[in-house]
């Protein structure tokens, strides 16, 4: 009995032991939920300031983003309209430059008609005295008349640039027709050399081939351009078996004109004459020696080829 009553004792101990570490227990897990409770408020303070923070970066990086793109607009714009500005005073400058041209163009062209249609009055009254100052509007007729010739030469003996070199021009005073009279005039050039100029020419132009001569002859009349009795013609190098050249007057004991001629002679019997010069005697315009200096380039340039191709 004793035993029993000391073993109740001793449980009772325990129980109490065990009742007091429960009670001990209790408030350390209540402070545990609250600290677990106070931190998680906590971090969903901090979390609610972290997004606050980052939304206002997030707002403060997009306000830099737009005023940086404003200003790069505002930059590009002005540079636009700088650029624009430019432009159109270029175009501006470019549109009055064409616009001078077009009116230059136009009035030369109204002086070229104007010129045209006074040609015949303007070279009447030109000619009319024997000798002054030389004048461009004239060397201008002739110098398209020469371009007219040229491709009338072209057209007529089917040749264009790459079969010859540079062609030689040579003109002699020749009337127009029967009736027409060659009137003459001795031009002072600014230099003060003197020239001798006809209203009406012959013209011979002739186109040296590698082994061709191609040859062109027509009468011009210079007081209104128009051209007439064209021949063309052709021959190699190796058919020329005669060569003369010819120093005459018009008239012996009074001579008033002075020629040179060139007279070809073909294997096949045919004779083509080429008139290099007939030149109009005058105290004040002489020729300096027996040959002038394009006559003698034709006549050495002539032969050589024809030499040449003899010798091959």
């Amino acid at each position: 009995m004793k035993k029993d009553k000391e073993l109740s004792q001793k449980e009772s101990v325990d129980e109490v032991t065990e009742i007091k570490a429960e009670d001990n227990l209790e408030p350390e897990q209540e402070q545990s939920a609250e600290v677990v409770k106070v931190s998680k408020k906590e971090l969903k303070k901090q979390e609610a300031a972290q997004k606050a923070k980052d939304k206002e970066e997030l707002k403060k990086a997009k306000t830099e983003q737009e005023e940086k793109e404003k200003a790069e607009l505002k930059k590009q714009k002005a540079d636009n309209k700088s650029k624009s500005k430019e432009d159109r005073k270029k175009d501006k400058i470019e549109a009055k430059k064409n616009k001078k041209l077009k009116k230059a163009e136009k009035k030369e062209l109204a002086d070229i008609e104007k010129r045209e249609k006074n040609r015949p009055k303007w070279t009447k009254k030109y000619f009319s005295k024997f000798s002054g100052k030389a004048k461009t509007g004239f060397y201008d007729f002739v110098q398209q008349d020469y371009k007219n010739a040229m491709l009338r030469a072209e057209k007529l003996s089917s040749i264009n640039p790459k079969l010859y070199g540079k062609p030689v021009i040579i003109t002699i005073p020749d009337s127009f027709n029967n009736t027409s009279k060659v009137q003459s005039r001795l031009d002072k050039k600014p230099d003060g050399t003197v020239t001798q100029v006809f209203d009406q020419s012959l013209i011979t132009i002739l186109f040296f081939g590698e082994s061709t001569l191609y040859y062109y002859q027509a009468n011009i009349d210079h007081r209104n351009g128009r051209i007439a009795f064209d021949i063309a013609g052709e021959f190699h190098y190796f058919d020329v078996v005669h060569l003369e050249t010819q120093i005459g007057y018009d008239h012996v004991e009074k001579p008033k004109y002075i020629t040179l001629d060139l007279e070809v002679g073909l294997s096949d019997g045919r004779l083509i004459p080429f008139h290099l010069r007939n030149h109009r005697l005058h105290a004040d315009y002489k020729i300096p020696e027996l040959l002038t200096k394009t006559e003698q380039q034709i006549l050495e340039l002539f032969k050589n080829r024809v030499r040449k191709e003899k010798s091959l």
